[in-house]
């Protein structure tokens, strides 16, 4: 799912997903979760900065806290 500017889309629990800005524009995005433990890996390890290196046992550390499971490494697309 392709998404543009003021459009929305409701992803399942349990759905595998991934979130990405597919231009050299920047990108930003409301995300409503419930339960709100997902807000918890986002605070951890979000950054402003992408050129900061990814803490990656951090981000091992908090999805398995929270009870998501990460199939991907960070800033990885799936295949077209």
């Amino acid at each position: 799912m392709v998404l543009g500017p003021g459009e929305s889309y409701l992803i399942s629990p349990s759905t595998p997903h991934v979130l990405a800005v597919l231009n050299d524009k920047p990108g930003r995005g409301l995300v409503v979760a419930a339960p709100s433990a997902f807000a918890r890996l986002i605070e951890a390890t979000g950054t402003v900065d992408e050129t900061e290196p990814i803490d990656m046992a951090l981000f091992d550390r908090i999805p398995a806290e929270i009870g998501d499971e990460i199939l991907a490494p960070p800033r990885t697309l799936p295949c077209a």
